[in-house]
């Protein structure tokens, strides 16, 4: 099996202008000085966490992603920076991005999932609070049930090196939310 992901950037832009091409529904990972946000971005292009709108003028780090592409984007000086988005579909590749990248030629593709700490305590309108007395809590766009574990899946594409031959993860993309396995027993 074969998998091409195409990429391409974009230099000395805002986030502002770097949202007009998240697309509505997809999942926003905004880090600031202070805070670490999860949010949603809506049908007219806003970001918002369940709690509501996040001040995007903090962000220094984003990632928006879905099933189909994941789009980020970080700080480099006053507001402006690099956006990179990463697709399987050339055809969804924003025409503003202009510096296209060298794909990724995947020899094969494979599914992987990062445990998120704390458990349920319980969904809301699409969003569930994970709570653990380490860290806290935290709101993230999913249905887990109560009492249950919450993880990001991720898409791994693992390329090969054409010099040695050995094969190596080139690439992940975020997907989504979702819940996690059940914890299995070894006894």
């Amino acid at each position: 099996m074969s998998v091409v992901l195409y990429a391409a950037s974009w230099h000395d832009i805002g986030l502002d202008e770097v949202l007009r091409h998240a697309a509505p529904g997809s999942t926003a990972l905004l880090a600031t000085p202070r805070t670490h946000h999860i949010a949603l971005v809506d049908a007219s292009g806003d970001v918002k966490t369940r709690k509501g709108s996040v001040r995007l003028q903090d962000v220094f780090e984003a990632r928006f992603f879905d099933e189909r592409a994941e789009l980020r984007w970080v700080n480099i000086a006053d507001g402006r920076g690099t956006a990179v988005f990463l697709t399987e579909d050339a055809a969804t590749l924003p025409a503003a991005f202009v510096d296209r990248l060298p794909a990724v030629e995947a020899i094969d593709t494979r599914a992987g999932a990062y445990l998120l700490w704390g458990r349920s305590a319980g969904s809301v309108n699409g969003w569930t609070t994970l709570s653990t007395e380490r860290i806290g809590t935290i709101d993230i766009p999913a249905q887990i049930p109560a009492e249950q574990h919450a993880q990001v899946l991720v898409q791994e594409y693992i390329a090969q090196d054409p010099n040695h031959g050995n094969a190596y993860i080139a690439e992940e993309r975020l997907l989504r939310f979702d819940l996690a396995a059940p914890e299995t027993s070894t006894s």
